[in-house]
């Protein structure tokens, strides 16, 4: 089984994965961000570096794909091959990649690999407002996001935001603002977890969207701890 975490800059992806690697024992798959080549000289020098950033990772996300898919076994992602558009997007709107690299090279290429894989069994999209994207880039001091502007991730969450709705394969929509998914002994990833194996064996969660409200409200029984870890280690693995 193939899961893949999106979401924008901050809303907490890694951690998610992370954790519910830890949980499920899914192989998790990280994003490159350390010992990418190009991506310092993104944020000091867009113009210069954006399209050898995204061409890293258009190609980097390919492998990691492809490696999911012919390894054959339970594996959670850190950001997939199809939101890589959307910063290539954001950047060409932003004048960091003129036409030719964004339309003739770029655009080509990524409709080509993202034809060729299989889509994840489920994409899940945290999402956070725009305060609470910035109090979480602030708070993690990332020094290389230190330049990370309002203007900049509020057009990276309209991007976000109209992809999701676009997206046409299975997916989850969760609300993250109220939820504390930092910690795998805060209860809400009991719920949070019980809304995923749902949507796996039934699709009967709406992908539109479910918050921690509608999530107590749907399964409001948690058991102790233990005995829900042991529940969902099981189920996910036999999911």
């Amino acid at each position: 089984m193939f899961i893949a975490i999106s979401g924008p800059i901050g809303v907490g992806k890694s951690t998610v994965t992370r954790i519910f690697s830890q949980i499920t024992g899914f192989d998790p798959h990280f994003e490159t961000v350390e010992g990418h080549p190009y991506l310092k000289g993104l944020y000091a020098n867009p113009r210069e570096y954006a399209f050898r950033t995204q061409a890293y990772f258009l190609w980097d996300r390919y492998e990691k794909h492809e490696h999911s898919v012919v390894k054959g076994s339970s594996i959670i992602a850190d950001r997939s091959i199809y939101e890589d558009a959307i910063f290539a997007d954001v950047l060409h709107r932003l004048g960091s990649m003129d036409d030719d690299e964004f339309h003739r090279t770029y655009i080509p290429h990524f409709k080509i690999l993202t034809d060729i894989l299989p889509p994840p069994d489920l994409m899940i999209y945290l999402r956070a407002n725009l305060e609470t994207l910035m109090f979480r880039i602030h708070r993690r001091g990332r020094e290389m996001e230190k330049s990370i502007g309002r203007d900049y991730m509020a057009m990276l969450l309209e991007s976000y935001e109209r992809w999701i709705v676009e997206y046409p394969h299975k997916k989850l929509i969760v609300e993250t603002d109220e939820l504390d998914l930092t910690c795998d002994l805060n209860p809400d990833w009991f719920y949070l977890l019980k809304a995923i194996y749902m949507k796996i064996i039934n699709d009967d969660i709406p992908a539109d969207s479910i918050s921690l409200s509608k999530l107590k409200s749907q399964y409001p029984v948690v058991q102790s701890r233990d005995n829900s870890l042991q529940v969902d280690r099981e189920i996910f693995n036999n999911a």
